[in-house]
């Protein structure tokens, strides 16, 4: 049986790799996130836990010395989304039109580098989550802060002890970035329906007077990616992951909310989320929607907040989000298919 193409995507390539990145996760997101809220400071334990996955998972190049500076623009990118969701998300219309801003931004940009197609999507996911959450706060920008640090700690650390080998990748970051200036392998059809999509998801939740109503815009910007419009089959496996993701978190979030024991499960969950994406995109989906549900339900349990209902909340945000991503899949495919032979070389 012919393993799928995107396969090649997501390809750990070994045990010892595979070892390296679980230890190299929990340890970056660990030490702020646990620390954080062992410390009293369950919000910002999220920024500081959710900052150093996105920066390790923006180590992507050919050389240490590009995988590094794409981590730091991985973390640049990061700090400025925060900021400018927490800024002007408080501004009539402000959330949408930052949203909307920042993930064409990201669209444009999907089809270049993977790094950095990457760094523009979490720039993307930092503004919408900026949107919801107190970014600009002291003890907050200092998380963000230590989980950067703590990255390119564990980086360093994995890089010498375990000898891992650079990535393969076809293109060098001077070229990727020109891709990305010219939206190289994007186009104005998918770029407009990434950023439409996600400002909908936002626009929708918060009429729906949703709860944290950022979440749907998460959704759609993470599920909805450029390989997507290769096959559908890939988009459907991100949104069944996160939808399992979400009742998966709501059984185990019923077994009892102390802020510590979640703080240390999100870690958990945040080290298997890579191998998961090598094993299926649905499990590495459904591995990153537990860290994201655990690491919220730390800090209202770390502010001594009564936490609402999980299926009443959380699973209906997300279900709109896939089915607004699905939808907006559909819009930069039909009739139009992109050969997946193309992807393998640039998809972020």
């Amino acid at each position: 049986m012919i393993a799928p193409w995107y396969r090649e995507l997501f390809k750990i390539g070994s045990a010892a790799g595979a070892a390296a990145v679980v230890f190299r996760v929990a340890l970056a997101v660990g030490i702020p996130m646990i620390g954080g809220v062992y410390l009293g400071y369950p919000r910002a334990a999220v920024a500081g836990g959710a900052t150093a996955l996105f920066v390790t998972l923006s180590d992507i190049g050919q050389t240490p010395q590009v995988r590094l500076a794409t981590m730091v623009a991985g973390w640049a990118a990061i700090v400025a989304g925060g900021t400018l969701g927490h800024y002007l998300g408080a501004t009539p219309y402000g959330k949408e039109t930052v949203v909307l801003l920042c993930a064409l931004v990201a669209g444009w940009a999907s089809g270049s580098h993977p790094g950095v197609a990457a760094v523009t999507r979490f720039f993307a996911v930092a503004a919408a989550a900026g949107t919801g959450m107190h970014f600009g706060d002291s003890d907050v920008m200092l998380s963000v802060t230590v989980g950067g640090a703590t990255a390119f700690g564990s980086a360093f650390l994995v890089w010498g002890w375990f000898r891992i080998p650079s990535d393969n990748n076809l293109m060098d970051w001077h070229a990727g970035v020109r891709r990305a200036c010219y939206g190289a392998d994007a186009g104005i059809r998918f770029t407009a329906c990434y950023g439409v999509a996600a400002a909908i998801a936002l626009f929708a939740a918060s009429s729906l007077r949703v709860n944290d109503s950022f979440w749907a815009t998460l959704v759609v910007i993470m599920v909805m990616r450029r390989e997507g419009i290769a096959s559908l089959e890939l988009t459907i496996h991100y949104a069944v992951g996160t939808i399992v993701g979400v009742l998966a978190g709501a059984a185990i979030l019923h077994l009892g909310e102390s802020a510590i024991v979640l703080a240390i499960l999100a870690t958990l969950v945040a080290s298997l989320a890579r191998v998961g994406m090598a094993i299926s995109p649905a499990l590495g989906f459904m591995a990153f929607t537990m860290f994201l549900l655990f690491a919220v339900h730390a800090t209202l349990a770390g502010d001594g907040g009564a936490a609402p209902h999980l299926l009443e909340t959380r699973l209906y945000d997300v279900t709109v989000g896939c089915i607004i991503a699905l939808l907006g899949t559909l819009a930069a495919t039909y009739p139009r298919v992109t050969p997946p032979q193309k992807l393998r070389t640039s998809s972020g």
